[in-house]
């Protein structure tokens, strides 16, 4: 990494031009560039480095590069949907829901050590001082990789403006530069010798007086730009001519001197005037557009025919006045124009700020709405661009809709931090519209907040921007909006505090009462009772009002259930033991996500699945979803936890209560000051368990109890059902110390609840446990009507945890009864259900071990059929990789 840094004009572009050149001449190495663009720094995420992929993919050999992103950076792929099939779009959708701005930056690293492993790659960004959050990530990444890369990435700026601006950009490069991971060039300004030798170079044969090369410098300061400029100036009016075949000075030295500006502001102003009308009226169009501008977008703020303005253009370029010719290019609606680019951004800037403002005001305002009407089908792809002209133009309220479209793009890119930049700008321009209008947009703007906050894991700064918005919607009679907010709280709250979600969405559904729209109503009232369901208790009650609300909803909209509604109805199934039908909810939710919310819904469909899968026994395809997914809790803490619990709540039905006991206590640090109750909850079951297996049951049954019987009865996802786990394992212990008038008391009531629910694990482990109780106490009738109660509920259901241990039940239960037979096949039985279990994970993986090594699992298992169940495992893995 080469940072090349010094003050307006001083020559870095002239310097990284030469060097373009001189590289471009090399064989099969490859210079590419992006400019950052005042005004979309913070507001559009990696600007320059897509600018510069975008020039990359179409040039020749492009392919290789769409390939290359399309294998190792989809995220990145996505970006250009002009590469992307109709038929692809959806599918590289999928493949990328749920990434983070991590994964994004770590793909385009990786794909850029792919694409150089042959050919080097010289990435020019210029301007930095103008960098967004986001490339500014992509340039740490980048610098800081081990991996072997022929890249050079080269970057430009002015230390002044990164000052001025607060830049992260300073201490990125400091940081670097310490540790040898980048390199400054620091232009300075010229020396009075150096401009003596560009006078030799720039007029050779010169004949100049010998303090000319004095005056040039005293006049520059030794600034080259303007240096170069004066001497342009001085060529253009006739003060330096050729005569007698020689470069001379026209005019005695000491006249020369009051026709030189004293400043490149003075100089520039002074070379406008000496333009046309038609030029000068072009050029100040062109300074609103941009330091780079097509022919289209100014020929109706300059009001002139786009015809005229292409020879005027071709004109300026061709004297090397002000701009130069950038190619032809084809426009987002789809239109051919001509490109130009100021010589210097210092051009552009000067003729802008000479605008007065109405003048200014005008061609902001003309240009956007140029640009809004003929490009309706990608006004999200010039969101930022249409902002920031609608701001100029003092049309407010448009930039601020533009601002939410434009904060939804850089959601687009996982660039969250951005996002919120760009919504906080909206916040500050929403003052300046009128009442009404600024209510309306004021809780547009902070629900994208919350969405934005919550994808970062800023969990408590989403549940307080969904606050506000509810608030503000209230207090304004925004009905819809305050409905929208209050149920959105409750993705955050449902992490850190349920309880208040569930009161935010009680709030919803009284508000929506109130509003004479039944598909409304009946919508949040199908989630408050899912969300009572999943975080409260389970009643009979709420689940007939959210079948109901279900089936009404339905019938009011034909096109069915949203992501969000999906998500909530794949987790009542998994309480229903619906699992496959579960499983088919969240697959029908990812393909319904777009932007804004996604990463609330695919969490939620990742809460589901991984729920469903773990009921079913799909312990290694959990393992894997959590591992691959579980990286690091500063990428986002509500991804994190949710892997987390999973996983520990995995390991203890594979009897790794260690393994569990450490992830619950390291969720618990890495979540600071929220609460956590759930990592705190599996981690006292975890420790129940190794006091049980351990003989020490009367500790077993003090931790259980703790969690049935809690001093303080805190919710989160499905605390009731923990809460019952822990009343069947305090059962358990009481069996085995022998006190069967407690375990049978305690069995009966634990029977009751577990039928009081919907949950077929629950219920089958209940009629295990009262099969047990019977068992003990030499009932063998009372044992055999409850195990057929048992096994009715796994024939129905495929709840492999709760079957394997239901059919061991079987077996002792029929071989106390001597029926051999009939006691092998449930054995027979159990063992399958155990080695389809163990043999979802990898035949290597340590915890199938662990399982297969645990004293229940041992008791059931005979030796030949670990033996069988290993080698088709690894038939069938080999087929599988063949």
């Amino acid at each position: 990494m080469i940072f090349i840094t010094g003050e307006a004009g001083v020559g870095k572009t002239t310097l990284v031009d030469e060097f373009h050149q001189a590289a471009a001449r090399r064989p099969n190495l490859r210079v590419v560039r992006g400019q950052c663009v005042e005004g979309f720094g913070g507001k559009e995420a990696y600007y320059p480095v897509l600018e510069a992929l975008g020039l990359w993919v179409r040039d020749a050999g492009g392919g290789s590069v769409v390939q290359t992103l399309a294998k190792q950076a989809p995220t990145w792929l996505i970006q250009f949907p002009s590469l992307v099939k109709a038929e692809q779009r959806e599918a590289l959708q999928k493949e990328i829901l749920g990434a983070t701005r991590e994964r994004m930056v770590r793909e385009i690293c990786e794909a850029l050590e792919s694409l150089t492993a042959q050919d080097p790659l010289i990435l020019i960004l210029e301007d930095l001082h103008w960098v967004d959050l986001s490339t500014l990530d992509f340039i740490s990444a980048v610098a800081r990789r081990r991996g072997p890369a022929k890249l050079l990435l080269l970057g430009t700026y002015r230390p002044a403006d990164v000052i001025i601006s607060q830049s992260p950009l300073k201490a990125l490069k400091q940081d670097l530069v310490i540790h040898n991971l980048s390199r400054e060039i620091s232009l300075e300004r010229l020396e009075e010798s150096d401009v003596a030798k560009y006078l030799a170079l720039k007029f050779v044969d010169g004949d100049f007086p010998p303090r000319f090369a004095k005056l040039i410098y005293d006049h520059s300061g030794g600034n080259a730009l303007f240096m170069v400029t004066i001497l342009q100036d001085m060529v253009e009016k006739g003060l330096i001519a050729r005569a007698n075949g020689r470069w001379s000075l026209m005019v005695a030295l000491e006249d020369v001197n009051p026709s030189v500006p004293e400043t490149l502001d003075q100089l520039i102003e002074a070379q406008f005037q000496q333009l046309s009308s038609l030029e000068q009226c072009i050029l100040r169009s062109a300074s609103v557009a941009g330091d780079c501008f097509s022919v289209w977008a100014i020929s109706s703020s300059a009001e002139v025919e786009s015809g005229s303005v292409d020879d005027a253009c071709e004109g300026l370029a061709e004297r090397l006045q002000f701009i130069k010719a950038a190619g032809i290019h084809k426009l987002a609606n789809g239109q051919i124009s001509a490109h130009y680019d100021f010589r210097h951004s210092l051009y552009r800037e000067v003729l802008y700020q000479r605008l007065s403002e109405v003048t200014r005001l005008k061609l902001h305002l003309l240009l956007a709405q140029r640009l809004k009407a003929f490009c309706d089908p990608c006004e999200q792809e010039l969101a930022t661009e249409l902002a920031l002209h609608f701001e100029g133009g003092h049309d407010y309220e448009q930039a601020i809709r533009y601002l939410i479209l434009a904060s939804e793009n850089a959601a687009g890119r996982f660039a969250y931090r951005d996002s919120l930049e760009i919504l906080r700008h909206a916040l500050e321009l929403a003052v300046k519209l009128s009442p009404v209008l600024r209510d309306e947009l004021e809780v547009q703007v902070l629900e994208s907040t919350g969405d934005a906050h919550f994808a970062l894991g800023a969990l408590v700064e989403s549940a307080q921007a969904y606050a506000t918005a509810a608030e503000r919607a209230q207090q304004t009679g925004l009905k819809t909006a305050q409905l929208h907010a209050l149920t959105s709280a409750m993705y955050p709250l449902g992490f850190i505090d349920p309880g208040q979600g569930l009161a935010a969405v009680e709030e919803a559904v009284k508000v929506s009462m109130s509003v004479n729209d039944p598909t409304l109503l009946a919508s949040t009232q199908m989630l408050a009772a899912g969300c009572r369901l999943v975080f409260d208790a389970w009643s009979q009650p709420d689940a007939d009002l959210y079948t109901s609300s279900c089936e009404t909803l339905l019938r009011l909209d034909h096109s069915g259930l949203d992501a969000y509604q999906r998500i909530v109805y794949a987790h009542i199934l998994v309480l229903k033991g619906n699992y496959h039908e579960a499983l088919e909810s969240c697959e029908g939710s990812i393909s319904r996500i777009g932007h804004g919310m996604s990463l609330m819904a695919h969490y939620g469909a990742l809460s589901a699945k991984t729920s469903a899968l773990l009921l079913m026994g799909q312990l290694g395809k959990v393992l894997q979803i959590t591992q691959a997914g579980r990286a690091s809790p500063d990428e986002n803490l509500a991804r994190y936890w949710l892997l987390s619990f999973r996983e520990a709540w995995l390991r203890t039905v594979a009897f790794d209560f260690e393994g569990a006991r450490r992830i619950c206590q390291g969720t618990g640090k890495a979540g600071g000051e929220y609460p956590n109750s759930q990592g705190e909850t599996i981690d006292q079951m975890a420790a129940g368990y190794i006091a049980l297996y351990g003989g020490k049951y009367a500790q077993a049954i003090e931790h259980f109890r703790n969690l049935h019987e809690p001093a303080v009865r805190t919710k989160f996802f499905r605390h009731w059902w923990w809460r019952l786990m822990a009343r069947l394992e305090s059962i358990n212990a009481w069996l085995i110390l022998g006190d069967l008038s407690s375990a049978r008391t305690a069995a009966d009531g634990f029977l009751e609840s577990a039928l009081s629910t919907a949950d077929p694990h629950l219920q089958a482990l209940a009629w295990d446990l009262k099969t047990r109780v019977a068992m003990a106490g030499s009932d063998l009738q009372g044992a055999r009507e409850s195990i057929q109660q048992a096994l009715a509920i796994v024939d129905k259901f495929e709840i492999l945890v709760a079957a394997w241990q239901t059919f061991g039940t079987a077996w002792q239960v029929y071989q106390h009864a001597k029926e051999d037979k009939t006691a092998e096949t449930y054995r027979d039985r159990a063992e399958i259900c155990i080695l389809r279990i163990a043999n979802s994970f990898a035949l290597d993986e340590p915890l199938r071990a662990t399982f297969l090594a645990a004293a229940p699992v041992r008791r059931i298992l005979r030796e030949t059929a670990v033996n069988k169940a290993a080698r088709q495992h690894t038939l069938r893995r080999a087929a599988a990789a063949s």
